[in-house]
């Protein structure tokens, strides 16, 4: 705009000229957009657990494809779901000591971001197409519900209810949980009967973020608490020795992904990601909508309407 937009074209009537008044106006504005601008709201705890949960779950498919590129692993099929698979178990396993009604809930926020990235429409460059390496977002979410209702299928029979789980997959989810099982006590013993050489584990860097500054670093924090990721991926680590020490870095990426790039002996997961989760989560249901009926499960994880 201008300067001479500014220009007062008569005297003024009162002490305060119109120029200064708005200046006084632009002055206020941008102040308050400047509070809007640095000012988050807080996380509530829902969302800042599915945040959590799907974070650790991608660093934990990460840490799939990182086994099954450091030692070479057999892989019949498509690499992405072996690579859920291992995520999924290592965190069922890791999360052993947590609450069980805790447990839970994380295990049905993972399977739930990928039923809002199924049913969010998207423009055709951000679709999975059939003949895409990656399972479509459906289909994953249907594979982790599964192999949640597999873990306990008779403690969790509400799952299939909450989940749409249809009956004709999930009589059979029990035997998938015991199949991917299997598969990670196979990767232990492999490593138990090879040289292990003590490495110090994973290196976690957290670049500076570079957009929403204040909602970034509340996210980063869920990550930073207690040291939470870095004991997470130290566990992995004391478990299956890796051949060589690898990096964990937490990036600004202009995309919400995440990858592991064997060459460089990094995994990344973007700041963007998790923006990303936050999102998925304020727009669940489940996560804000208050219990009016009764429905399956336990009290927190009740899908929405109930």
């Amino acid at each position: 705009m201008s300067a001479h937009a500014f220009t007062a074209a008569s005297p003024p009537r009162s002490g305060c000229s119109r120029t200064h008044r708005s200046y006084l106006a632009l002055l206020f504005l941008l102040c308050a957009g400047l509070v809007c601008a640095d000012t988050a709201p807080p996380l509530s705890p829902n969302v800042a657990r599915f945040v959590l949960a799907n974070a650790e779950f991608s660093v934990m498919h990460e840490m799939g494809h990182m086994l099954i590129a450091e030692y070479d692993l057999p892989v019949l099929g498509r690499e992405e779901d072996a690579a859920d698979q291992l995520g999924f178990i290592l965190l069922f396993r890791l999360y052993a000591k947590l609450p069980q009604d805790e447990i839970d809930a994380r295990l049905l926020d993972i399977a739930d971001y990928w039923r809002l990235e199924w049913q969010t429409p998207k423009p055709p460059p951000d679709q999975v197409l059939a003949w895409d390496s990656h399972p479509l977002d459906e289909q994953r979410y249907y594979n982790i519900a599964c192999l949640l209702y597999g873990s306990d299928m008779g403690r969790l029979d509400w799952v299939p209810a909450l989940t749409g789980l249809p009956y004709e997959r999930a009589v059979y989810c029990d035997q998938e949980f015991k199949q991917a099982s299997k598969a990670v006590n196979w990767v232990l013993h492999v490593r138990r009967t090879q040289a292990i050489r003590h490495h110090p584990g994973a290196r976690l860097e957290f670049e500076p973020p570079l957009i929403n500054l204040e909602e970034t670093e509340q996210l980063i924090a869920l990550l930073r608490d207690e040291n939470h990721l870095q004991a997470l991926v130290n566990e992995v680590f004391l478990q299956f020795h890796p051949p060589r020490p690898l990096t964990l870095r937490l990036i600004n990426c202009g995309a919400p992904d995440a990858w592991y790039n064997i060459n460089a002996g990094e995994m990344a997961l973007c700041y963007e990601r998790l923006q990303h989760f936050r999102e998925m989560a304020e727009n669940l249901p489940r996560l804000r909508t208050p219990v009016t009926r009764q429905c399956p499960g336990p009290a927190g994880l009740r899908p929405g309407g109930c």
